[in-house]
């Protein structure tokens, strides 16, 4: 392992540390400290794994639903062979797709909600790891909150180790590279999501409702983003470079190809924005840190 991908990167604008504490402010703050980095790293493992299990049932869902949908458009042209001659066949076997490709849509939409789910809890327990004097009336036992009730304590210690070698400010480093990642992998799969929602098929009629990137994809989806931070306005912003190539392509009366398609769901696939390595090397780090494992 190298030595540069073992340590962590500082935030770009990270909070001044407090001022040193005595000996003995420092014993009781690492104290608590310990107990309440153990617990949002712990948090932390658990939302990486529900965010993964939840992107694996996305990955089954996501399949079946183009599968179910590339069937369908093929159905007119489908040799049948011995079944071409029932009459209302081609309709019926249709409608059964169809339905099946809502089937599909609505338990995608719940692994993507899962994912979202996930994410929240992985971005609050990334923000609580300091660990701040608690202000009380009665001052003879120290007590400690994860609420910041003075303005000069910056819940860090001072910047002194937790355990022996990082600092608060390093485990939040660690912890924010993780939150990338999935916020990254997130908005990708946000809008695979709203393509594959993008085509439906009703009464025996395709209709292509273009869904912008602002609509909610479940009820209280905005709310969700908000609550971490990924909502400016009225929508979830989205990604620059993305802009140009999605105006193009996405145009009422076009549904994507079969090539296109197949991008998407290898794009699903391959969790391009998650880097395994990555997250395992950090848990690493942090599991020789604390002497505990997750898992």
């Amino acid at each position: 392992m190298e030595t540069s991908a073992a340590t962590p990167t500082s935030p770009s604008h990270p909070p001044a540390a407090s001022p040193s504490p005595s000996p003995s402010s420092l014993r009781l703050w690492r104290s608590a400290a310990h107990r309440n980095v153990r617990n949002q790293w712990s948090h932390i493992h658990a939302a990486k794994e529900q965010w993964l299990s939840a992107a694996f049932d996305g990955r089954s869902h996501t399949s079946n639903l183009v599968n179910a949908h590339l069937s369908r458009r093929g159905m007119p042209a489908m040799d049948l062979g011995v079944l071409k001659d029932m009459p209302g066949i081609r309709d019926k076997a249709s409608s059964k797709l169809a339905r099946r490709e809502e089937q599909y849509q609505d338990m995608l939409v719940s692994s993507y909600k899962n994912m979202v789910h996930a994410l929240c809890c992985l971005v609050k327990a990334s923000r609580s790891m300091r660990c701040f004097s608690k202000v009380s009336p009665n001052n003879s036992v120290a007590q400690f909150s994860e609420r910041q009730d003075d303005l000069n304590d910056s819940g860090d210690g001072g910047g002194a180790p937790v355990f022996k070698w990082f600092s608060i400010i390093e485990f939040e480093s660690f912890a924010q590279e993780l939150v990338e990642m999935f916020v990254s992998d997130l908005k990708l799969k946000r809008l695979l999501v709203l393509e594959l929602l993008s085509v439906t098929f009703k009464e025996g009629v395709e209709h292509q409702t273009l869904l912008d990137w602002g609509d909610e994809l479940y009820d209280g989806e905005s709310n969700e983003l908000q609550s971490i931070g990924l909502e400016s306005g009225g929508t979830c912003p989205l990604p620059e470079n993305w802009c140009d190539d999605i105006s193009g392509s996405r145009r009422p009366g076009n549904p994507p190809s079969y090539e296109v398609l197949q991008v998407y769901l290898t794009a699903w696939l391959a969790n391009v924005n998650i880097n395994n390595s990555r997250i395992d090397e950090i848990f690493e780090l942090v599991e020789e840190e604390m002497k505990i494992k997750f898992s």
